[in-house]
């Protein structure tokens, strides 16, 4: 089965109100990604007129496979409701993640990412046998980075290891990929030797972690004011506001001082979904974990914006008056 999810942000300051989708069409899928079963992300930069029409397209993280020239064609037909400011639209950039993944076990989690170095007026290789590698076993967090030729005949050759979490798994991952076969680059109708570069980057699901925040509780909050208001909201340290990360895994760490009164605290999170935040788009209570002390730590949901605040609770199991909402993002 294919999936396939979108998430979107202003590249603005975040007290601007940003373009809403309000038409929009799927990327189709290539049988060339269908048939390496593929799961990635492509990040694609466009600005929205004041008209809600997508201009300047750009593709800034692609994925290869004719993924990239699929999401163009798609969103060249979608239509926004343009960004406004002090009640007028106006044009302004926006930034597009699309997910695509086909549901395999024994690629969960991956993201794959397959570019070629190109000349003008060549046409890239397309892989017409094989499929992506494997995760490691047992499944781990890990990273691949592969330089590769494509010869004439359509053959991958001269493999290059930039970048291995597992050496062992690495030379699996190569020797899977030399039963690669590709349709070859071609200039003016004639094959071509181009150079590309394979990168996979594997994330499962953390059994460990889930269990972990099964111990240390999650609960919903129901609504939004305190059941007792003489309770201090604390005091946040970090991350500061409008933060921003670039590492994976996606683990944040939120402290804050200790507020007067409280026995405990709950850790509220969020994240935007189709530009506006989950819980308010779907009209659904805030997910919080119970933490006893000031700090905490947990594995945020994907490469998108968030947020997070903290409620101080009483001996009686009261909540006091809420921190307020900081918003980060993770690039990747």
């Amino acid at each position: 089965m294919r999936l396939l999810f979108m998430a979107l942000w202003l590249a603005q300051s975040w007290g601007t109100r940003p373009p809403r989708v309000v038409s929009r069409v799927e990327p189709a899928w290539t049988e060339e990604a269908h048939r390496a079963a593929v799961n990635t992300t492509i990040v694609v930069k466009l600005m929205v007129s004041d008209k809600g029409t997508p201009e300047d397209i750009r593709v800034v993280r692609g994925a290869g496979f004719g993924l990239d020239e699929m999401a163009i064609q798609a969103i060249e037909t979608w239509r926004f409701e343009p960004a406004f400011k002090e009640g007028k639209p106006f044009q302004a950039p926006t930034r597009v993640e699309l997910h695509f993944g086909i549901s395999d076990k024994a690629r969960t989690g991956q993201t794959a990412r397959l570019n070629f170095s190109l000349s003008p007026g060549v046409q890239r290789p397309e892989l017409i046998q094989g499929q992506v590698p494997a995760n490691p076993d047992p499944p781990v967090d890990a990273r691949l980075r592969i330089r590769l030729n494509i010869s004439p005949d359509g053959r991958p050759i001269d493999f290059q290891t930039l970048e291995s979490s597992d050496r062992e798994w690495a030379v699996q991952a190569i020797w899977e990929m030399a039963a690669w076969r590709f349709r070859p680059a071609l200039r003016d109708g004639k094959p071509e030797e181009v150079s590309g570069l394979f990168e996979l980057m594997v994330s499962p699901p953390k059994e460990t972690e889930s269990l972990q925040n099964r111990r240390q509780g999650m609960v919903t909050i129901l609504q939004p004011e305190p059941d007792d208001k003489s309770l201090p909201a604390p005091r946040l340290i970090s991350p500061l506001d409008h933060a921003l990360f670039d590492g994976y895994p996606r683990r944040l760490t939120c402290k804050w001082e200790a507020s007067a009164g409280a026995l405990s605290y709950l850790l509220e999170w969020d994240y935007m979904y189709q530009d506006a935040w989950n819980a308010e788009y779907r009209g659904i209570p805030g997910a919080a974990f119970i933490v006893n002390g000031t700090e905490f730590t947990f594995d945020f949901v994907g490469s998108q914006p968030g947020r997070w605040r903290v409620w101080p609770v009483n001996a009686s199991g009261q909540r006091g008056n809420s921190s307020e909402w900081r918003t980060f993002r993770y690039l990747h």
